[in-house]
């Protein structure tokens, strides 16, 4: 018993609630960004604060005008967010699964629209709060008496602890993009049991008025397959009542021949498919013993004989021989026992990340159905054949439509879109917030350097070799991307859990993603900080020495 909210979006929540946080990470990690450049930019001006103030303004005065600045920035990028956000809802809608976006009415939004602007002038407001009131408090009269060594008081251990909040929150991101992906990988790699490869697949559905008896059916399946398989360019053709990976399917409970009835509750159950002759072939399932169906099995006149999978021997015949097996499966009002003539292999056909349940497969007179998923393997191109298959339905029935024309491997690449997509936006998400962070600890240093030119003239002068220069500014941002690392990879381990639903094949704390990720980063933020340290290593001291 559950709510019907949750009933519809069970398979999806878990995404959903992934993207939202990785949302709110990288939301993070750009209001540390923007703090840590206005704070920067700000210290640079406090000559001017320190000229205003000494003309008169009081410090709430110059702290408004630094608000209003950083007011007007949040509300010019958000309303550029609000631009480039139009075309972005198109092309993840493009990209998105289908049982992610199935009956929902995805665009642009006015609540959306004005929360977004809103969220871009508290932005404003409250992260150039604290560099307001640390210039306005640290840099006026400071000012008037020239610089001052970066990271010395509020002000620089401010940017630091911005640049430490940035790297974990890169930190975060980057770990769970990076189990995504190897959990992505580790998707492709499985085999699904069939080759989706140049197979096409649509459905036909005969409406019971005009098809009212099974031979009329049967007819019409069997010569739609016939002229089909004709077509030039075709291998094979056969269909099924429930194509695999496509969602849908039959259960039913199953009957052993000379076992004992199964206590209540312990009934055994088994998914159900009707297929054509030919319909293993065409799929690329191999068989792993016995035959497939032939023509004289689809005989309404032909005893019941049943092909089960290799998860129905495993599960429910253990270890008997399963040719000649008499089964019984509760399909209809009369359900009579027929022999297994073969076993073909596993089809993971709910998921790939799933094991295969026991299933069963009928030949189509025995389960006859009205609606049939037709599939036709091709020698080239799958959709190349649409036009030539929908004439071959019209010249059998004129006002018979066909439906769901995909490409096998379309299908199958379905059953993990939503770690696909997953994965993708939360790169992006990492990927955006490590460049962000690279930004913040360059801008840090940068800073860093212009505060302490005349510093670094002095040791330059006093023969420090540029190497050590180096060092020195590295290693003061090295100290700040190890502390902001550290907390990352805690909270990495705290969150990664949430992930559990969306990995296959790794757990949620991976050794190798919590080796790799932070390393990635580390190096992005040596570079970063490498750059200004250059620049600081080629001053040359009497130009150190005369600057402002």
């Amino acid at each position: 018993m559950e709510s019907l909210r949750d009933s519809m979006v069970r398979e999806v929540k878990t995404s959903l609630e992934v993207l939202l946080g990785a949302v709110g990470l990288l939301l993070a990690v750009a209001c540390a960004n923007v703090a840590n450049l206005l704070l920067a930019r700000f210290a640079t001006r406090r000559t001017e604060m320190a000229v205003r103030v000494s003309l008169g303004a009081g410090r709430g005065r110059v702290i408004r005008q630094l608000l209003t600045e950083s007011v007007l920035l949040g509300v010019a990028g958000g309303l550029a967010g609000i631009a480039v956000a139009r075309g972005a809802v198109t092309g993840l809608l493009a990209m998105a699964p289908r049982d992610l976006v199935r009956g929902a009415a995805i665009a642009m939004d006015l609540r959306v629209l004005l929360f977004a602007v809103a969220l871009s002038v508290l932005t404003g407001i409250f992260f150039g709060l604290a560099p307001a009131v640390a210039t306005s408090r640290a840099g006026l009269m400071q000012g008037l008496r020239g610089g001052g060594r970066s990271g010395i008081g509020g002000g620089g251990r401010l940017r630091s602890w911005f640049v430490g909040t940035e790297v974990a929150f890169s930190v975060i991101l980057l770990v769970g993009a990076t189990l995504l992906f190897r959990s992505l990988v580790g998707l492709l790699a499985v085999n699904p049991g069939l080759d989706p490869s140049n197979v096409l697949t649509f459905r036909v559905t005969l409406p019971a008025v005009r098809y009212p008896d099974l031979a009329r059916r049967t007819q019409f399946f069997s010569r739609a397959i016939e002229q089909i398989e004709h077509l030039p360019g075709v291998r094979s053709a056969s269909a099924v009542s429930y194509l695999d990976f496509n969602g849908m399917v039959a259960g039913t409970g199953v009957q052993i021949g000379g076992t004992p009835a199964p206590k209540p509750g312990e009934d055994l159950g088994a998914n159900i498919r009707t297929v054509m002759p030919g319909y293993f072939r065409t799929m690329g399932i191999p068989m792993v013993s016995g035959r497939d169906f032939t023509a004289a099995d689809n005989d309404p006149a032909s005893p019941y004989r049943f092909i089960v999978n290799q998860a129905f021997v495993r599960s429910y015949l253990r270890g008997e021989p399963p040719l000649g097996v008499q089964i019984s499966a509760e399909m209809d009002q009369q359900n009579p026992f027929g022999e297994i003539i073969g076993v073909a292999a596993d089809v993971n056909d709910g998921a790939l990340d799933k094991p295969a349940r026991p299933t069963v497969y009928y030949v189509h007179t025995h389960l006859n159905c009205t609606s049939m998923v037709f599939v036709a393997r091709t020698a080239g191109n799958p959709m190349g054949l649409a036009e030539p298959v929908r004439r071959i339905i019209r010249g059998l029935d004129s006002a018979q439509p066909v439906a769901d024309m995909r490409p096998m491997e379309a299908i199958v690449a379905e059953t993990f879109s939503r770690q696909r997509f997953s994965a993708l936006l939360l790169s992006g998400f990492s990927l955006t917030s490590l460049l962000l962070a690279a930004i913040g600890i360059y801008g840090v240093l940068a800073y860093s350097v212009m505060e302490r030119t005349r510093e670094i003239g002095v040791r330059v002068a006093l023969g420090a070799r540029p190497g050590r220069i180096v060092g020195l500014i590295v290693g003061g941002g090295a100290r700040v991307v190890a502390a902001g690392t550290v907390v990352g990879i805690a909270g990495a381990l705290g969150l990664s859990g949430l992930l559990k639903g969306l990995l296959f094949g790794i757990g949620p704390r991976d050794t190798a993603t919590f080796v790799v990720a932070p390393v990635v980063l580390a190096a992005v933020a040596l570079v970063a900080a490498y750059v200004p340290a250059r620049r600081a290593a080629r001053l040359e001291p009497m130009q150190a020495l005369r600057a402002e």
